[in-house]
């Protein structure tokens, strides 16, 4: 966790916590409300825009109490949904000075986008509505009268301004030559001397708790000690509050030492005797531990802490170093690991290497047919693998010489056996060559679409008869007719057969 961003919405505040930069946090509304949003001066994040989400996805800039800063900002908002992102900006405090460095004014023009680079308030008045476009670009007032638009932005960085009309920019340092006064920001552990309150002509807004001051600011930073509770008994001290990440240094009573970084004061440090350790691939399946180290590749003892960073090590075919956390006195990591599992057709199995493999990382698959290799893939790991089985059959013709189809056959290919029926037989060619039975005799024959065997089927032996009989009556018909006395007249022509 990189920190955590303060949400008010009205009388509701949450602490949401910071996972990544850019991060962005979307809240409902549904409706008007009063908001602040507020992330520790001292990280080196900010709050980069603000916005209102209406239900149709359309974005409006809520106009903010003067003088939001990237650390704190507060207003009215009304939408459905409000969106803060956090970036990158700079740490500050906990005494910031702020000078006005002058003020300067530019025409507008249609077309000719006017930029602004640098902290400074920028009020515009414009024939047109006003275009500000930038990250930590910030709306403070709008009004419009007699078709005259005039807003006031506060900017933080570099910024567009597309209008027409003019400009006038008051330029602001932060960088503290010559301040004309401070914000003191209470931090913990942190005390200012050589200042006192003042009232200045304007605002900038760093934190909920701030107070303006003038004078020669000497910082004091004291430690911190942070309860250590749970299991096993130690102290735990913050030696500079002012840093940022916050490393606490944690000495328990085993004699384990530990150096744990936090974006944030924890209230205190859990402490757990250690039950065990767990890696976990990307679906949830348990992987065999190897070690278990902390962050300095030292190995675990009896104690483990929340919060410290510890590595898990997963050896199959080769191993793996994962990040870790504590979670109840157990070491969790969760792997970019998974196990490919083969989905296939009955009668058929498969194998998978390497068994343990990374997600998108090149896995050979082997399929085997009652225990003979048919096919081998190259896929792509994933915690399952279809496999279309249906694909590796080829339908085969068995006829005999005459062209019948055999009525009940097997055939043999490459040591696998497949029955056929009715002339048909669904075979995988995992070789050109087969052997096919019939009556206890084997055939060798090339494989082929239709393949011929010379052999002859009931079916046919009784073709053959009835052309014989067919014929034999034929001839036996013919030679009657001729039999027939000379003298005696016939009435057809006689065919010969």
């Amino acid at each position: 966790m990189l920190g955590l961003l303060l949400l008010l919405i009205n009388a509701t505040t949450a602490a949401v916590p910071i996972t990544s930069i850019p991060f962005v946090y979307t809240a409902p509304l549904g409706g008007c409300a009063n908001f602040s949003a507020y992330v520790d001066p001292l990280s080196p994040w900010g709050i980069a825009s603000a916005y209102a989400v209406g239900s149709n996805g359309a974005l409006t800039q809520p106009t903010l109490d003067r003088y939001p800063t990237p650390k704190y900002i507060r207003g009215y908002v009304c939408g459905d949904f409000i969106s803060i992102k956090i970036d990158r900006w700079r740490s500050v405090g906990p005494a910031v000075p702020v000078a006005v460095k002058g003020e300067d004014s530019a025409y507008l023009y249609l077309g000719v986008p006017f930029e602004v680079n640098g902290t400074a308030v920028v009020r515009v008045r414009s024939f047109t509505q006003p275009a500000v476009a930038g990250q930590f670009v910030y709306k403070v007032s709008s009004a419009a009268s007699f078709g005259v638009y005039s807003e006031e932005y506060v900017v933080y960085g570099r910024a567009q301004i597309s209008a027409y009309g003019i400009v006038n920019i008051t330029y602001i340092d932060l960088s503290g030559e010559r301040p004309d006064y401070y914000v003191y920001i209470p931090t913990r552990g942190v005390r200012v001397e050589g200042v006192k309150p003042w009232s200045p002509d304007f605002h900038l807004m760093f934190a909920p708790n701030q107070t303006e001051v003038v004078g020669r600011p000497r910082v004091v930073v004291e430690q911190i000690s942070v309860p250590v509770v749970g299991e096993c008994a130690g102290s735990a001290t913050v030696v500079n509050p002012l840093e940022r990440p916050l490393r606490v240094y944690v000495k328990l009573e085993t004699g384990e030492e530990y150096a744990l970084s936090f974006y944030y004061l924890p209230d205190n440090i859990t402490t757990w005797r250690l039950r065990g350790a767990t890696a976990k691939t990307a679906d949830g399946q348990n992987l065999p531990v190897y070690a278990v180290s902390t962050d300095d590749g030292s190995q675990v003892g009896m104690c483990v802490v929340e919060g410290a960073t510890y590595y898990i090590y997963v050896k199959t075919s080769e191993m793996y170093k994962y990040p870790a956390q504590v979670a109840g006195g157990v070491v969790e990591a969760f792997t970019d690991l998974v196990k490919p599992r083969v989905v296939a057709g009955p009668e058929f199995t498969a194998a998978v290497e390497p068994e343990v493999a990374k997600i998108g990382s090149n896995v050979t698959v082997r399929i085997y047919y009652n225990g003979t290799l048919v096919a081998e893939f190259r896929k792509k790991a994933s915690p399952v693998l279809q496999i279309n089985t249906t694909s590796f059959f080829r339908e085969v013709r068995v006829v005999d010489a005459l062209g019948t189809p055999l009525p009940d056959f097997a055939i043999y290919v490459g040591g696998l056996k497949f029955r056929g029926a009715g002339g048909v037989a669904r075979i995988i060619p995992i070789d050109d060559k087969a052997a096919v039975e019939i009556n206890g005799v084997r055939y060798l024959v090339q494989l082929q679409p239709e393949v011929k065997i010379p052999t002859l089927t009931k079916e046919s032996f009784l073709k053959i008869a009835v052309a014989a009989a067919t014929v034999g009556v034929a001839v036996a018909f013919g030679l009657k007719r001729r039999e027939k006395p000379k003298g005696e007249k016939d009435e057809k022509d006689l065919v010969e057969v």
